[in-house]
């Protein structure tokens, strides 16, 4: 048997696709109408119907039994339905030659009356019918059909605003994914700035977007590397070697912290902290001598290292310079004082 299809037959598809309603569990509003087409038409039967590639598909039936969810598409009236795009009203289907050797027609359920009409969306492809069936002749009035007619609209008008809930659902969906992905990322910048920055810093550059520079009339920076680090970096593998200074580091930072001492800087094998900025505090000299040592003590016994640090008066903020600071120790007329210490 031929199995009708309108002309622009890929393209109502893909339409009927975007809908997404398909397989989906009965809806009161559909129901409603059809409960309601049936009662205003005097039928015991009345669909809301999509028609797919191969079937025609129920999403809401009155007067059939809750099993009896499709039907092949060759074997529908509905087929015919979508393809002339208006109302079909057939009195006596065993009269008409389109349809009175439909298996439907000549066996059960023994279908007698048929009247449809298309559900057109706005783009113009008709997705299915809205239809009144009975088991007998019959007629209807022109108020009825007009009923018809116009319950097939309001249906459409359903199955529009079911697809927009969808489609606002995924788009409310995607912008709260996407505040939480910035969220997360937001916080991932503010830990990543309060890792390298004193608190205090990257709260001033959190609110304002910059750092004002701040005088400090004493400051001490402590400045530490590997001894002989170029001839280390010949017995290991750039991998071990990164895990190496970062093992390092990681324990300069604990030492720097509890010496109230703040990171500056690590470039290569050098390791640079300050103390007595942000927050002042006169102990600042001690506390880099006690962590120079405390770093000195924290290398392993074959590894060698030099640690020095300079006292004196310094600008902290943000410049175009590559130093966040700028010790100004020389303003005193005097040299920054050095130590240096190996093991």
């Amino acid at each position: 048997m031929v199995r009708p299809a309108p002309a622009n037959e890929v393209e109502r598809l893909a339409a009927l696709t975007m809908y997404r309603v398909l397989d989906t569990p009965p809806e009161f509003a559909h129901d409603a109408l059809t409960e309601l087409a049936a009662e205003i038409c005097g039928c015991p039967v009345a669909m809301i119907s999509l028609v797919d590639e191969r079937r025609q598909w129920f999403k809401s039936k009155y007067g059939v039994p809750a099993d009896f969810t499709e039907c092949p598409r060759e074997m529908s009236v509905c087929s015919t339905a979508i393809c002339a795009n208006d109302q079909i009203y057939v009195p006596d289907l065993t009269r008409d030659e389109r349809f009175k050797a439909l298996p439907i027609v000549t066996g059960e359920p023994f279908i007698r009356f048929y009247c449809g009409m298309p559900l057109i969306n706005r783009a113009g492809f008709a997705l299915g019918t809205l239809c009144v069936v009975d088991f007998k002749p019959k007629e209807l009035t022109p108020a009825q059909r007009e009923a018809v007619r116009r319950l097939a609209q309001q249906a459409m008008a359903q199955l529009e605003l079911r697809r927009q809930l969808l489609d606002r659902g995924e788009l409310l969906q995607q912008v709260t994914e996407a505040r939480t992905a910035a969220e997360t990322e937001r916080e991932r910048a503010n830990t990543l700035l309060r890792s390298v920055m004193p608190h205090a810093i990257a709260e001033e550059l959190k609110s304002t977007g910059r750092v004002q520079p701040t005088y400090h009339e004493q400051a001490t920076v402590l400045f530490s590397d590997f001894k002989d680090f170029t001839s280390l970096t010949e017995g290991l593998d750039p991998a071990r070697l990164v895990d190496q200074l970062n093992q390092n580091f990681g324990r300069f930072d604990e030492i720097a912290a509890a010496h109230r001492l703040e990171t500056l800087k690590t470039i290569g094998d050098a390791y640079l902290c300050v103390g007595g900025v942000p927050e002042t505090n006169r102990s600042h000299p001690i506390d880099a001598c006690l962590a120079a040592l405390a770093i000195q003590k924290s290398w392993p016994t074959a590894t060698a290292n030099a640690s020095g640090y300079a006292c004196g008066r310094g600008t902290i903020g943000s410049v175009s310079t590559p130093a966040p600071w700028l010790p100004a120790s020389s303003a005193r007329g005097t040299s920054p004082t050095t130590s240096g210490a190996t093991r």
